[in-house]
């Protein structure tokens, strides 16, 4: 792939990225942080895209109906093309920006540091 359509489809993802909501955020970031994201097809991105739940390996993925699906399965298509490490590196200033997930605790001191605590 040359650097001008990288360029292009980078700036195509981001754009979609924005369309994001927080729980298909938190989700597209556990199928791209799970030892399954290589078995990932097309099929299981058209799936996600139609708003149904998919199954790698025994694992269930995108269970819940979400709102932004459409959002979600080009983004897990552009993981496939551009790379899984890039595309959660995105997702994840994605959700820094919007701030901690709910299942994130806070440091004692209330400030976010970015890090999930146990």
């Amino acid at each position: 792939m040359n650097d001008d359509l990288e360029l292009q489809m980078r700036a195509e993802l981001w754009q979609l990225q924005r369309g994001l909501t927080e729980a298909s955020l938190a989700e597209a970031l556990r199928l791209l942080v799970s030892p399954h994201f290589e078995q990932l097809t097309e099929e299981h991105v058209r799936e996600v895209s139609e708003y149904r739940p998919i199954e790698i390996a025994g694992e269930r993925f995108f269970e819940r109906a979400w709102s932004r699906s459409k959002e979600a399965g080009a983004t897990l298509g552009f993981a496939r093309l551009l790379g899984a490490d890039s595309v959660r590196a995105d997702l994840e200033r994605l959700r820094r920006s919007i701030g901690p997930h709910p299942t994130e605790r806070r440091p004692p001191s209330g400030r976010g540091d970015g890090f999930r605590h146990a």
